[in-house]
């Protein structure tokens, strides 16, 4: 495994330009010692690193150096089996079947009890036929924080609190469990199970507002006969059968 160092410094080096040690102590923030130690970690696992003996010096990463293993955390883990899942759903030609081993691949870091996790949460995300002309030619980028925090309320199965612009640009704040993601591309949405109505409603996620995920109130999964209507992409919030 290699250190937090070790990583910064591979890093740098993979520009394919030569460094001196001072000038990777400088843009890594770390001690030339720190840097000299890093160094030696990653050729202890593999990573060519070539001693340049022209003018002044340094290092460069070498041609044939076999980089380390990539590794994710838990959270970039299902993140990326998400992406995979839309590619998947979608039907990319240019991924075909790699899809199917690079999926199988992230599955296998997970424990049995998380991939069965995994596997439940892959099926809340819905992929419907692309947005409207009218939608298309209206949406906007969410704001890149409020759409992480409902990402992390999803995958934590969080409560979440936000404030909702109806289409009679309305402000009223909202208290709901996320159940399902939902794609229309490139509009997305979320479906959730509203607290004080007690049903189900969609949601469009760049007329939400002041997001705040919960710490302490857990999302309840509900039964999985509850599901949206449709995923057809109008671009109006609208309610499940429930």
């Amino acid at each position: 495994m290699g250190t937090p160092a070790s990583e910064r410094i591979l890093s740098l080096l993979g520009d394919g330009q030569v460094w001196t040690g001072q000038r990777l102590a400088e843009h890594s923030g770390l001690s030339l010692r720190t840097v000299r130690r890093a160094v030696g970690t990653l050729r202890d696992e593999g990573v060519a690193i070539d001693t340049d003996v022209g003018r002044g010096g340094g290092l460069r990463l070498g041609a044939r150096s076999a980089l380390p293993r990539v590794r994710l955390s838990h959270r970039e883990a299902v993140g990326l089996l998400f992406a995979l899942a839309v590619a998947e759903s979608l039907g990319l030609p240019l991924l075909g079947r790699d899809i199917v081993g690079l999926r199988t691949r992230l599955s296998a870091m997970f424990a049995p009890p998380e991939r069965a996790e995994v596997h439940r949460l892959r099926g809340r995300i819905l992929v419907g036929q692309p947005a409207s002309e009218v939608v298309r030619s209206s949406w906007r980028d969410p704001d890149a924080r409020q759409t992480l925090l409902q990402q992390e309320a999803f995958l934590a199965a969080r409560v979440v609190r936000f404030r909702y612009r109806s289409r009679d640009q309305r402000l009223s704040p909202r208290c709901v469990e996320p159940q399902y993601l939902q794609l229309n591309h490139p509009a997305w949405y979320r479906w959730a199970w509203t607290a004080m109505q007690q049903r189900g409603a969609r949601f469009d996620w760049t007329a939400s507002s002041s997001c705040r995920c919960s710490t302490r109130d857990s999302s309840r999964w509900r039964p999985s006969d509850w599901r949206p209507m449709s995923t057809a992409g109008s671009g109006h919030s609208s309610r499940a059968r429930v």
